[in-house]
C-alpha cells in the first residue's frame, strides 16, 4: 500500500468530519432555535437516559454486530471488483460527515462528556474503515493492470480486510460491553 494513498483517505476523512461537524451545528442550533419557539426541547444524545438504566450488553452486542457487518461485507463484496475505489471513497466521505455531525451534537448537547459517547470504539472502527478502504483502493487499481489480478493480489486483499474485520469486531465489543461501563461512570 502506498502512503500517498493512506494520507489521502486521512485528509478526505478530515475534510468530511469537519463539514459534518459544521452542519451538526448549524443543524442543532436550528432545531433548538425551533425548538424554544414551540416549547420543546431537542435532544438527540439525552445523557440522562443513561441514568439508573440498564443497558443489556448482549442484546446490544447482537444490534451491532448485524449493522456494523452489513457494510463491512458489502465493502469486501465491491472491494474485489472495479468499482471498490468508489466505494470505499463513498465509506469514509459517509463515515466522515456522520462522525462529526454526532460528535457535533454529542458535545453541544453534553458538554465534554457528550464527547465519551463515541470513546473508546471510535478509534477501532476508524481503523477498520481506513485499513477497508486503502484495501478496496488498492484491489481495485490492480484490476485495471494489463496483466490482471495476481493470486497474492488476493491474498493480500484477504487479510487486509480480515484484519480490518478484528479491528471491527473489537469496536463492536467495546461499543457493547465498554461503552455502557464507560459512560456509567463518567455520566
Amino acid at each position: 500500500m502506498r502512503e500517498r494513498d493512506e494520507n489521502a483517505y486521512i485528509r478526505f476523512f478530515a475534510l468530511w468530519f469537519a463539514a459534518g461537524m459544521t452542519l451538526g451545528v448549524l443543524l442543532l442550533l436550528t432545531a433548538s432555535h425551533t425548538g424554544m419557539k414551540e416549547g420543546n426541547s431537542v435532544r438527540l444524545f439525552q445523557a440522562e437516559a443513561f441514568f439508573g438504566r440498564k443497558i443489556s450488553a448482549k442484546a446490544c452486542f447482537s444490534y451491532l454486530l448485524k449493522v456494523r457487518l452489513a457494510p463491512a461485507f458489502a465493502g469486501l463484496l465491491f472491494g474485489l471488483t472495479a468499482i471498490g475505489a468508489y466505494f470505499a471513497t463513498a465509506a469514509v466521505w459517509a463515515y466522515g460527515f456522520l462522525c462529526g455531525v454526532f460528535l457535533s451534537a454529542a458535545y453541544l448537547q453534553n458538554g465534554m462528556a457528550g464527547v465519551f459517547f463515541l470513546f473508546p470504539h471510535i478509534f477501532l472502527y476508524l481503523s477498520a474503515l481506513f485499513l477497508m478502504a486503502a484495501a478496496c483502493s488498492r484491489m481495485a487499481e490492480t484490476n485495471h493492470l494489463a496483466g490482471g489480478i495476481q493470486k497474492k493480489e488476493y491474498f493480500c486483499f484477504g487479510v487486509r480486510y480480515f484484519f480490518a474485520l478484528i479491528l471491527l469486531l473489537w469496536g463492536i465489543l467495546l461499543e457493547s460491553y465498554v461503552n455502557p461501563w464507560f459512560l456509567a461512570k463518567i455520566l
